[in-house]
């Protein structure tokens, strides 16, 4: 595994507290009425014949097996506990991220990040970055699972995230791959669509109580729509930007992980997507039942995105998680994922096609939040503006 040297450490006030050593991970928990454990190593990883008193600590049992896979334990210049594994994906990269995060706790099982969406963002994005020179746009970094990801597989990448907690995870990942950093630019600001100063509430993880992943929520125009409002918390305030002040060029894939907000962000991007090629975009929708206006903000953008020709596939928090190939068949394998809308929320034969993604959003929109995934082939097609996003007449 890649590690940064000793010296670049000590400049920047990391520290390396664990070279690479097994983590290890039971795959069944010991009893005295279980004696012995399945040996269910996933992903290939190393098997182990562990002894009572090192891993099965008090059950009475001395043949259990067990999964063990390197990880590096840093400490960050602001005190972070930050973790370092390589990853399990096509093609492999150094991830760092805290170990206090729920979802790092199931992806540090698997050595992959939600196979199904990381596995279509292969599908969508590997002949655009390979040997092309071309660009990523990451709106809500966290940790840069997909920034980094977008740079093992040959892209640039500019990415959007305004917490310096998880810039500073984010930048040790950069720097234990070798040329990515060079690649990357990081902004420090929300994207939104007014100008302004915004306050984010970011949650403190701890031991007790494991942060969830992209529970970081902005206060904008409709309050804070997502955030896990059980953990502490500090704040946190970021200016805004606008994609299309950042990013004249044409785009591999643009990502867009707000928590509720990623219709502003696309508002923010309406001459690129109308202008230049940006043949996959990636959301995170969360429903918003607490702001009709976001609601209306959130169709208003499905219906201007379908205008500029885009079909949207649709991966649900119960298929985010489902195993991807293994490494060496990404290509040749594929997943058929769900359509957005459905066949059962498009309108009949002389219907209003405008409405569907009312009833998709009804419809197929089942769970708190969900992920899209839109294509385009070819140039964009003429489309009208984009569209007010201020809906307060409309639902009123």
């Amino acid at each position: 595994m890649a590690s940064i040297v000793p010296s670049h450490l000590s400049r920047e006030g990391w520290r390396l507290e664990a070279p690479p050593t097994p983590h290890i991970e039971r795959t069944a928990r010991c009893s005295k009425e279980r004696q012995g454990c399945l040996p269910d190593c996933v992903h290939r990883r190393p098997r182990l014949l562990a002894n009572r008193s090192s891993v099965c600590e008090r059950c009475e049992c001395s043949l259990c097996f067990v999964c063990a896979y390197p990880v590096s334990l840093y400490t960050s210049p602001s005190g972070q506990a930050i973790e370092a594994i390589t990853t399990h994906t096509q093609p492999r990269f150094t991830f760092a991220y805290s170990p206090y995060d729920d979802d790092m706790k199931r992806m540090a099982r698997t050595l992959i990040l939600e196979p199904t969406l990381t596995h279509a963002w292969f599908a969508a994005t590997h002949r655009c970055c390979n040997g092309t020179d071309g660009l990523v746009v990451d709106v809500g970094g966290n940790f840069g699972w997909y920034t980094l990801y977008s740079l093992a597989l040959g892209c640039k990448v500019v990415v959007f995230e305004p917490v310096p907690a998880y810039q500073e995870v984010m930048r040790l990942g950069l720097a234990l791959n070798p040329g990515f950093a060079s690649r990357a630019t990081i902004y420090g600001n929300v994207v939104y669509n007014v100008p302004g100063v915004y306050t984010l509430r970011v949650p403190i993880p701890s031991k007790i109580r494991l942060k969830k992943l992209g529970m970081t929520g902005m206060d904008g125009a409709a309050g804070i729509l997502k955030a896990d409002w059980r953990a502490r918390s500090y704040e946190h305030k970021a200016a805004s930007v606008r994609i299309d002040d950042l990013v004249q060029q044409d785009v591999c894939m643009l990502k867009a992980d707000v928590e509720g907000y990623e219709a502003q962000v696309l508002q923010t991007a309406a001459n690129l997507l109308a202008t230049r090629t940006v043949p996959a975009i990636q959301l995170e929708l969360t429903r918003t039942p607490s702001s009709r206006n976001q609601t209306c903000a959130t169709i208003k953008m499905l219906q201007q995105l379908d205008r500029l020709g885009y079909h949207f596939k649709q991966v649900t928090n119960r298929e985010i998680d489902q195993d991807a190939p293994p490494v060496g068949q990404w290509e040749s394998q594929g997943r058929t994922l769900p359509s957005f809308p459905s066949s059962h929320s498009r309108p009949k034969r002389g219907g209003d096609a405008s409405s569907r993604m009312h009833v998709a959003y009804r419809r197929d929109f089942t769970s708190f939040s969900t992920n899209l995934i839109g294509y385009r082939s070819g140039p964009p097609p003429k489309a009208p503006k984009w569209p007010s996003l201020d809906c307060a007449a409309e639902v009123a």
